[in-house]
């Protein structure tokens, strides 16, 4: 029977110890990886728990207050319908012409002897506010055609103060073919279209000059 010694196997031990620990680094390294990856894991779905739980209640109270938003959004719109509507308005009354003013002051320059048959008047929309009235009429006396002609000289000068550039010429002026009663009198007849031109904003009036 042969009998073998090994005189070696402290080595040998030293050697397959020396071969296991790469292997244990190895996977003590991989465990720590692991484990930082688990660890960042877990910090993440917190946290995306708590933006999930914030995000939630955000919604929740927008739900509640987008049926006040949308109200008021509406409630905003038409306010602001209503402005434009009174800033229209209020403009347009604000540039309309007032009639009753001007005819007042012409029928202060009419005589007894000019009986008016026609008026017409239009205001345009250009920058400067063009106005124009358009008289008929008829004129009696010994002169009809002087009469007429006063009258429409008289309704330049009582309009000029109130009104700048008025204007106030013939566009016709021709013999009328019948007479009429005048203090007792038959007197003779002109007709007359008196054409009116001025602008729609009041002319400035001039400071009263002080006394020394």
């Amino acid at each position: 029977m042969a009998l073998r010694l090994n005189l070696y196997h402290e080595i040998i031990k030293e050697r397959a110890l020396k071969r296991r620990d790469p292997l244990k680094i190895s996977i003590y390294v991989l465990s720590s990886i692991a484990a930082l990856c688990a660890a960042w894991y877990t910090i993440t779905l917190i946290q995306y728990h708590t933006y999930l739980d914030d995000y939630n209640g955000k919604k929740a109270e927008f739900d509640k207050i987008e049926p006040q938003g949308k109200a008021a959004k509406k409630k905003q719109d038409e306010l602001t319908a209503k402005a434009n509507q009174s800033i229209v308005m209020g403009k347009r009354i604000e540039e309309r012409f007032y009639w009753a003013p001007l005819l007042s002051q012409i029928s202060q320059v009419v005589p007894r002897e000019v009986q008016i048959t026609r008026l017409g008047g239009e205001v345009a929309n250009d920058a400067l506010r063009h106005c124009a009235l358009t008289i008929d009429g008829l004129a009696a006396g010994p002169d009809p055609r002087r009469v007429a002609e006063e009258l429409r000289t008289a309704i330049a000068q009582r309009l000029s103060p109130h009104w700048p550039s008025v204007t106030s010429t013939f566009k016709t002026l021709e013999d009328g073919s019948e007479t009429v009663l005048l203090d007792g009198r038959q007197m003779p007849t002109a007709t007359f279209t008196i054409n009116v031109q001025f602008h729609n904003v009041e002319a400035a009036t001039p400071p009263p000059r002080r006394k020394k």
